[in-house]
């Protein structure tokens, strides 16, 4: 991959011949030593550049960003992601505080160098923003204290525009040059393979999930609401055999009858909306709260809590919290003993926290049955698909914690 045109690029050797010359007194053109000067700036890049590429690691993004930091002299690098009209930082690196600015956090799209690089309106080198008659205007140039700014698009093969790979100094830069953006250009689209690469294992990671999930669905029909619905028709059938001869034992039928029939709309009822989680048809909040609603029984208090944005969070990582937390209530209902059960979401800038708490006989994990333990591995195994984490706390006596946390948008930017 070329950064630079090398045609009329000299020799390493002549480079230093050159520059020797000019340490020994030897008259040499100012011309002839800026351009030597350049190609050895451009050399030293390209070196940087294919350090960076040749080695692509879990934190490629951020030290692509170093890179791009460390070569331009910048005193901040980020990586952002345009969406719902805003600018989102999702990786930075260097002296962020000084700007006011923080992974996760995002600023009004309008009010930004980025959005007006992508129209065409600004070229990807600002060596002195103060002069810009573009930026100086805008907000964030004096809220943030920018003099001097180098952008590229990041863009996907498909042509999608993800948002921006930028670096920022307070101070104008007269030695920025348009070589400085091909460099950041070329940055972008390591970044660019990257998270694309990224992305598409998180859709296959998630497609996984969602196959178990429909797996587990197809079961529960099969084994539980089919079950189920038999021994309706079983109880109605026998009714009719009984209703005659034996009325006490036909009436006894028919209260089987009923109860087995709620039993399979409430199983019904579960395994729809287990679907609509999977297709992201509700909100987190929504889908929580009917949940509670329909798997709590009447004795046994609850509460639910969600806070934070939820906007920020992607459907995958929402559809996976959710799959875990209905699965660490249903072990509440069924084996805790508890007299209540609270559930809390909280979203920040970089994660999405769910926890399940409960105040019941709790376990000791060590000695717990193997169905049990199975649907706790189920959890951690849902978590790690996406770059999360889950952990249960609980003891004989002191009731059982689950708590479950991914990154906003997966593994594409975990910092586990």
């Amino acid at each position: 991959m070329r950064v630079y045109s090398t045609e009329a690029m000299p020799t390493p050797g002549r480079v230093a011949d050159t520059l020797n010359s000019a340490e020994r007194g030897i008259p040499i053109a100012d011309k002839e030593v800026f351009v030597l000067i350049d190609c050895a700036r451009a050399a030293a890049k390209l070196v940087k550049l294919s350090e960076v590429a040749s080695e692509r690691t879990p934190d490629t993004v951020e030290r692509v960003l170093a890179a791009a930091k460390e070569e331009l002299g910048m005193e901040v690098a980020f990586v952002s992601e345009f969406a719902e009209q805003r600018m989102i930082f999702r990786k930075l690196v260097g002296e962020a505080e000084s700007f006011g600015w923080q992974e996760g956090e995002s600023i009004p799209l309008d009010d930004t160098f980025c959005r007006l690089l992508i129209e065409g309106r600004l070229p990807s080198v600002i060596p002195d923003a103060n002069g810009n008659e573009w930026v100086k205007p805008l907000d964030v140039t004096g809220e943030a204290g920018i003099g001097s700014y180098v952008g590229a698009p990041i863009k996907f093969s498909d042509g999608q525009l993800y948002g921006t790979f930028c670096a920022l100094s307070h101070s104008p830069d007269p030695s920025l040059k348009e070589r400085d953006a091909q460099f950041m250009r070329v940055l972008a689209r390591l970044v660019a393979e990257h998270l694309e690469r990224e992305r598409h294992l998180v859709h296959k990671a998630t497609a996984r999930a969602r196959a178990h999930e429909l797996r587990r669905i197809g079961r529960e029909l099969h084994d539980r609401v089919a079950h189920t619905m038999a021994v309706v028709h079983q109880s109605l059938q026998l009714y009719e055999v009984y209703r005659e001869r034996e009325p006490e034992v036909a009436a006894e039928k028919m209260q089987l009858a009923k109860r087995m029939s709620k039993e399979a709309m409430r199983k019904t009822r579960d395994l729809s909306r287990a679907l609509n989680a999977n297709e992201g048809g509700q909100e987190l909040k929504a889908a929580l709260s009917e949940l509670l609603q329909d798997i709590v029984p009447p004795g046994m208090d609850r509460e639910l809590s969600v806070v934070g944005e939820e906007a920020l969070v992607s459907d995958g990582v929402r559809e996976q919290l959710f799959l875990v937390l209905r699965e660490a209530l249903r072990n509440t209902v069924s084996h805790s003993g508890a007299s209540k059960v609270t559930m809390t979401v909280v979203v920040d800038q970089a994660k999405i926290a769910g926890v399940v708490e409960d105040n019941g006989q709790g376990f000791d994990r060590k000695t717990s049955d193997p169905a049990e333990s199975g649907g706790l591995a189920y959890m951690a195994d849902r978590a790690s698909l996406l770059g999360g984490a889950c952990s249960i706390d609980s003891s004989p006596g002191g009731g059982t914690r689950v708590k479950a946390s991914f990154p906003l948008y997966g593994a594409l930017f975990s910092t586990r």
